[in-house]
């Protein structure tokens, strides 16, 4: 007689904090927070001559994920390095090939979002939020977003694009706000195939920005 024989597959699992870097294709559920990750190749973000402190990684990263810099094939201590947007910061200058590994979250129906979130120093001017695009690959951006400070809270939506043809670009911000935060927001498209959201800050007070964000190509 043929005999059944039943499996069954288990993914990795635990709470949030102990989730270590997966490897690619594998997964692992957050049972604390009910969130599900998967595990990406190694992202290269640049080389380290010892005298730059900042790279810039690809927009997936800046989402809020688990990351793991390495430096010559060795990680480094998180102690050691910040990720703001897609800026990636170190404490010095470091030697040698940096590569990201991460693990992306995979959405699931929820009524909760987890936004990235940054905070943008006082008495910016035209300062970079953090947030840059690839425009080689999108090129208009659908932005719902929070600013809080001192003074009070806005909940908003960004709508800002590019035109690479004309190489000229537009910005909309529809907002409410429970008192005058004095931050307004523009777009910057000097550097080549990239868009960056800029600030204003009128008030000289930190400001706290958390953001969910669409993508795509009108092209």
């Amino acid at each position: 007689m043929a005999t059944t024989r039943v499996s069954k597959i288990k993914h990795r699992q635990g709470n949030f904090a102990d989730l270590p870097i997966l490897d690619p294709g594998e997964l692992g559920y957050a049972k604390d927070v009910r969130r599900l990750f998967i595990g990406n190749d190694t992202v290269s973000v640049g080389t380290g001559n010892g005298v730059l402190t900042q790279f810039t990684i690809p927009l997936a990263l800046s989402k809020p994920n688990i990351t793991t810099v390495s430096v010559a094939g060795s990680p480094v201590n998180a102690s050691t390095y910040t990720i703001s947007g897609t800026t990636l910061t170190f404490a010095s200058p470091p030697t040698g090939a940096i590569t990201v590994g991460f693990n992306s979250e995979i959405d699931i129906v929820s009524d909760v979002t987890i936004p990235s979130s940054i905070n943008l120093a006082a008495n910016g001017n035209n300062a970079d939020t953090g947030f840059q695009i690839d425009t080689t690959l999108y090129n208009v951006v659908v932005m719902d977003y929070t600013l809080e400070s001192t003074n009070g809270v806005r909940i908003g939506q960004l709508r800002f694009g590019i035109d690479t043809s004309a190489s000229t670009s537009t910005i909309a911000d529809n907002y409410t706000e429970t008192a005058a935060v004095g931050i307004t927001f523009g777009v910057d498209i000097a550097t080549l195939n990239t868009m960056k959201l800029q600030y204003t800050d009128a008030d000289n007070l930190i400001a706290k920005f958390k953001y969910t964000y669409q993508l795509w190509n009108s092209n």
